[in-house]
């Protein structure tokens, strides 16, 4: 069964605005369970002959696991095709969430190289 947002929560979307071989995505609303059908469509889309993926957060007030796994999926995209990940206007709450996983230890995941690359763009 599907989740409901909340009454007044900005339902997540994920827009894309390509310019030449860089994309610009931006997100807006709530990263959390309900928003993992657009983030997996999001990751479908990019194409492999990107020279650059820009994430732009500015209109993500919250974030949860799932902005983490986005992020994964992200940093694996871009690497397995050589293209360059940026990011930018991060906002409190979702910052510190990637803060905390830094302090994770995740057997076989690479998430502090994903958080830390992410941290590094800001």
């Amino acid at each position: 069964m599907p989740l409901q947002p909340f009454e007044g929560v900005i339902p997540f979307s994920i827009s894309t605005q390509y310019l030449d071989d860089t994309v610009l995505l931006m997100a807006r609303g709530e990263i959390d369970r309900a928003a993992d059908p657009a983030c997996d469509r999001a990751l479908a889309s990019l194409p492999a002959t990107l020279s650059s993926v820009v994430l732009d957060m500015q209109q993500v007030p919250f974030m949860d696991v799932t902005g983490l796994h986005f992020l994964c999926g992200l940093h694996q995209h871009t690497t397995r095709h050589r293209t360059r990940l940026h990011s930018r206007g991060w906002q409190a709450q979702p910052r510190y969430v990637l803060d905390s996983a830094l302090h994770l230890d995740f057997q076989g995941a690479d998430l502090n190289t994903v958080v830390r690359a992410a941290l590094d763009r800001l």
